[in-house]
């Protein structure tokens, strides 16, 4: 492995995520934090839509479609 990428391992970046987890939750509390999580989900999830990665309406129509398979058993 190059030096370049020796910090962007799996390891190293679950610990780093974890460690900002703990100090946020350390910091702002729980709740704070969960909410924290969702907006950051949030966001993701809009630049995943912006971006072209995730199409709403093949979603919804996913959606639709497993809710009619439940309604049928």
């Amino acid at each position: 492995m190059d030096d370049n990428n020796r910090w962007l391992n799996p390891k190293s970046v679950g610990a780093i995520i974890g460690l900002v987890l703990g100090l946020v939750v350390l910091i702002f509390g729980v709740g704070k934090a969960i909410i924290l999580l969702l907006f950051v989900l949030a966001g993701w999830f809009v630049g995943k839509v912006w971006a072209g990665e995730i199409d709403l309406i093949e979603v919804y129509e996913r959606f639709k479609s497993d809710r009619n398979m439940r309604n049928r058993r």
